[in-house]
C-alpha cells in the first residue's frame, strides 16, 4: 500500500506530467535548438527530470483546483447531480433537500450529510465496503476531470505552436508531426471524457441505489441480527464455568 502522501503526489502529478510531456514534444518539433538536451550531462538531465517531477505535481494540483472550480463553483453541476440522484431515490423526503432547490450548493451539502449519516448508522462491514467503493468512484471521477483539464491545456499549447509556425511559413514536415500530436490529443481527450461520463453516471447510480437500501432498512436489519448473535456469543464465552 502506498502511504497517504505518495498517493496524493501521484494523483496530483499525473495531469501535470502529461501537460509537461506534450508541451515539451511541441517544443521539440518546432524549437529543437532550444530544447537544450545536447547541452547537459546525464547528471544534469537527471536533476532537471527530478525538478520537472516536482513542477508537474504543482501544475497537476492547480489543474485539480481548476477542475473543481469549473465543475462545482462556477457552474451548477452539484444541482444537476443532485437532481439525477433525487430522481432515482424512491423516498425523496428523507434526503432533506426540500426548500433548498434554489441554493444548489446547500442542497448538495444536505444530501452529502444524509449520505454520511446513513453510513454511520450502517454496520461496520457494510460501511467499510460502501465507503471504499464510493471513495474509489469519486477519486476516479476527480482524477479524470483533472486529466481532461491537462489534455485540454496540452491541446491548446500544440495548436498555438502550430498556428504560430504556419503564420511564418507554409506547411512542412514539422507541421504534419504537430498535426499528428494534435490528433492524438483529441483522441485522448474524447476517450478520457467518455470515461469521465461513465464513472460519473456509475457514482450517481451507486449513491441513489444505496440511498434506497438505507431508507428501506436493508442493512440495519442484517446488522442488528449479526450484532445480537455477537452479543450472545460474547455472553456465553464470558459466563462463569461451573
Amino acid at each position: 500500500m502506498l502511504n497517504f502522501e505518495t498517493k496524493y503526489l501521484i494523483r496530483w502529478g499525473i495531469p501535470g506530467w502529461v501537460f509537461i510531456v506534450f508541451s515539451y514534444i511541441s517544443i521539440l518539433i518546432y524549437e529543437r535548438e532550444n530544447a537544450f538536451i545536447k547541452d547537459f550531462t546525464v547528471t544534469q538531465l537527471l536533476g532537471i527530470l527530478i525538478s520537472l517531477g516536482f513542477v508537474g505535481v504543482v501544475i497537476g494540483y492547480l489543474m485539480h483546483q481548476i477542475y473543481f472550480s469549473i465543475k462545482w463553483i462556477y457552474s451548477k453541476q452539484s444541482s444537476k447531480i443532485l437532481k439525477q440522484i433525487t430522481d432515482l431515490v424512491t423516498d425523496k423526503t428523507k434526503l432533506g433537500t426540500e426548500g433548498l432547490e434554489f441554493d444548489h450548493h446547500k442542497a448538495y451539502f444536505m444530501m452529502e450529510f444524509q449520505w454520511q449519516k446513513q453510513l454511520v448508522l450502517t454496520g461496520k462491514d457494510n460501511r467499510e465496503y460502501i465507503a471504499d467503493r464510493y471513495r474509489y468512484l469519486l477519486t476516479t471521477v476527480h482524477a479524470l476531470g483533472a486529466l481532461i483539464v491537462s489534455l485540454s491545456a496540452s491541446t491548446l499549447v500544440t495548436i498555438i505552436f502550430l498556428l504560430s509556425h504556419l503564420s511564418k511559413s507554409s506547411w512542412g514536415g514539422d507541421d504534419f508531426s504537430a498535426l499528428g500530436i494534435l490528433f492524438l490529443l483529441v483522441f485522448l481527450l474524447i476517450s478520457v471524457f467518455k470515461l469521465f461520463q461513465y464513472y460519473s453516471e456509475n457514482l450517481i447510480y451507486f449513491q441513489a441505489n444505496f440511498f434506497n437500501s438505507f431508507f428501506a432498512g436493508d442493512f440495519k436489519k442484517k446488522d442488528s441480527c449479526r450484532e445480537r448473535i455477537e452479543i450472545v456469543s460474547a455472553s456465553s464465552s464470558n459466563a462463569p464455568k461451573q
